[in-house]
């Protein structure tokens, strides 16, 4: 069955074929560092490493080049802010989101470029523009003529009044047309700048992508990637400047994600800084664990808007608890010995079947994590059922084991194709469980009292020690944060 993906640019989905066989590449828009990364941020990096895991698993060998945006007004806006330099405010950040990635178990990419380190590439692209008339100097800035190629807009399909007030961020009188956008700005004081044939200045946000995917990946390549918000201006100025530039398709298909919401008074707002209403990626790691959040996202499909709240990662938890615990159940039952006859497991082992077909097809149309995620839960609950009837004396026949070890094998590999581990959670943070359930107690007793100060004290210490606390209405429930 071939993979169907949907395809930003064409609106449908169409099925998959690589620009060489056997082969895919995908370039995916990645962080701009002047800030700690949000959900977000998580989100995109999750859904997009799917992808990715899914092209790997059906034979592909993927070149997945993900880039570092370290030349931006948000940057240079931050060092001026934090009193450092803007390298150090890029550098900075950027280590600490490939941490957090770590932890949430997106694989590295095949090569993660930097603007900063792409400038002659860049300038050679606003060169290029430049000659073939697609864009023009002006007072030691670059801007690319949006009229110059009347495909603009394909991408968005967004009407000419639509992109008039998407360039309003941009807006200068020296501009031929309102929907221009510059490729190259001239240096102002205090910012980082580079030489070029238009005098010290530095590269616009959307040419750096266009310049470094083109170096890595080529003309045409498979898939470009990003989220939901970059369709427009960032994605359709990049495929605008490129196609002028060298007169070839840039990406065959666009891939874009969801955003997340945040919930507040029962109502979704989408989640901005602007807002106010950014939860940070470690925030949400430290609550729940890496491997948790990551369930969290991609228990719902990637093109999916999906709102935030406390009670959505918690359920996340649990549904993640449930594959761990049956896996820890087939550990179990395999271990035992049939002294005579025992149980053949029939239902496991259509079960198995059921749930490995069902997740490829899931997974082939357009990379359907729930579906996906639904049939790893139907195989569980068979194991469940099985391990529900188990007097003390069961054990599997030897069509049983057969059966447990292949319905073992299909859980915890296609939960690593989604990037989940089912190995138990790690409770190296120095103290046993009865302790902590002790100091959780103590706690709980203190409140009871209203001696609320040793209360929040105990509190504050377990979360320095790596406990999460959640207080319900059934009583208050800890984990250790993984």
């Amino acid at each position: 069955m071939p993979i169907r993906i949907y395809n930003t640019l064409t609106r449908q989905k169409e099925e998959f074929a690589p620009r060489e066989a056997g082969k895919a590449s995908m370039y995916v828009c990645g962080v701009t560092p002047y800030a700690p990364a949000h959900v977000g941020h998580g989100r995109h990096a999750v859904a997009m490493d799917v992808v990715r895991r899914w092209l790997i698993y059906r034979a592909h060998e993927v070149t997945y080049v993900m880039n570092v945006t370290d030349i931006e007004d948000k940057i240079i806006a931050a060092s001026q802010r934090e009193g450092r330099s803007w390298r150090d405010v890029a550098d900075d950040y950027t280590a600490s989101y490939w941490g957090e990635l770590d932890e949430l178990a997106v694989l590295p990419p095949t090569i993660a470029p930097a603007a900063s380190q792409h400038v002659d590439e860049i300038i050679s692209l606003v060169e290029r523009l430049i000659e073939n008339g697609h864009a023009y100097p002006i007072d030691g800035d670059v801007a690319f003529h949006v009229p110059s190629f009347p495909a603009y807009g394909r991408l968005s399909r967004r009407d000419l009044d639509s992109q008039i007030a998407g360039a309003r961020v941009e807006q200068d009188e020296r501009k031929r047309d309102p929907r221009d956008f510059f490729l190259w700005k001239g240096a102002k004081p205090g910012e980082p700048s580079w030489q070029s044939p238009w005098g010290p200045g530095r590269p616009g946000w959307h040419i750096e992508c266009s310049a470094m995917s083109r170096k890595y990946l080529g003309d045409g390549f498979d898939i470009h990637a990003g989220g939901a918000d970059l369709i427009f201006p960032h994605h359709e100025n990049e495929m605008a400047q490129s196609e002028a530039a060298h007169g070839s398709q840039f990406a065959r298909v666009w891939i874009h994600n969801g955003l997340v919401n945040v919930v507040r008074a029962g109502d979704e707002e989408k989640m901005a800084k602007s807002v106010g209403n950014v939860v940070g990626l470690r925030e949400a790691m430290d609550r729940v664990g890496g491997p948790a959040l990551r369930y969290f996202y991609i228990a719902a499909h990637y093109r999916s808007d999906i709102p935030f709240d406390e009670q959505a990662l918690e359920q996340a938890a649990s549904a993640l608890e449930r594959l761990r615990i049956a896996r820890q159940t087939m550990d179990r039952l395999l271990e035992r010995q049939a002294k005579t006859s025992g149980d053949d497991l029939a239902e496991v082992a259509e079960a198995r079947d059921s749930a490995e077909g069902e997740f490829h097809a899931a997974m082939d149309d357009d990379f359907s994590t729930p579906r996906a995620l639904a049939a790893l839960h139907g195989l569980v609950g068979a194991v469940n059922r099985a391990a529900a009837g188990a007097s003390a004396a069961f054990a599997p026949s030897e069509a049983g084991r057969e059966a447990l070890g292949a319905a073992r094998e299909t859980l915890v590999g296609l939960s690593a194709v989604l990037g989940l581990s089912l190995a138990e959670a790690r409770t190296d943070h120095g103290l046993e469980e009865d302790l902590i359930q002790l100091l959780v107690d103590v706690r709980q007793r203190a409140r009871e009292k209203g001696q609320y100060a040793i209360a929040d004290e105990v509190r504050s210490r377990l979360a320095e020690l790596g406990v999460a606390l959640e207080d319900r209405p059934e009583g208050p429930s800890w984990r250790i944060k993984r």
